[in-house]
């Protein structure tokens, strides 16, 4: 499937995220997108990732609107994982249609398939059984092991030359996007 299509999927899917998304736990506040954003994230660059989450999701971001915290945290964290496959995605197109890349790159790229192959599944555990269940006690420790093998990649592509490739950014917002659950989750449901 191509960039394109992902994205396209993406934005006709993006409506019903939030809906789906909706959760309601016991002992979790309610509260608007806005201030979900506001209270969980201290930098301006957080700040509007998380707003451009709310609105991916589907979130209507005036304060007049209120949502489980539960919600967005889950949004939050299925918006990391449609992140990680188009990350994902990319760095199999690179390794399968950009033939001058080094042997250190190819290592890396191959290090970094895998790595987010279980980046994937951990934050997809959180996002689609864990949260929505409300089965709170693990998720520290299934996002830790997302984590864990995100910054293997990020570890993988530190190194020169392999640094200055296009799946350096990618890997550099997904650790953004991985921060973002985390602060969401600990702020707004004390995980």
């Amino acid at each position: 499937m191509t960039m394109a299509k992902i994205i396209l999927v993406l934005l006709v899917l993006a409506p019903f995220c939030m809906a789906a998304a909706s959760t309601d736990c016991r002992g979790v506040p309610a509260l608007d997108g806005s201030s979900a954003c506001g209270e969980s994230c201290s930098t301006k660059l957080l700040q509007d990732l998380c707003i451009d989450v709310m609105i991916w999701g589907g979130v209507e971001i005036s304060g007049s609107h209120k949502e489980g915290a539960t919600g967005y945290v889950i949004l939050a964290a299925r918006f990391a994982v449609e992140s990680l496959d188009a990350t994902r995605l990319a760095a199999r197109n690179l390794l399968s249609q950009n033939t001058s890349l080094s042997g250190q790159e190819r290592n890396a790229y191959e290090g970094c398939l895998n790595d987010y192959a279980m980046a994937r599944s951990s934050i997809n555990r959180v996002a689609n059984e864990m949260l929505p269940n409300c089965r709170f006690a693990g998720i520290a420790d299934e996002f830790a092991r997302g984590v864990k093998s995100l910054e293997s990649c990020w570890i993988r592509l530190m190194r020169p030359p392999v640094k200055s490739t296009p799946l350096y950014n990618l890997v550099w917002a997904d650790r953004y996007k991985l921060l973002l659950i985390h602060l969401l989750d600990g702020k707004l449901l004390g995980i």
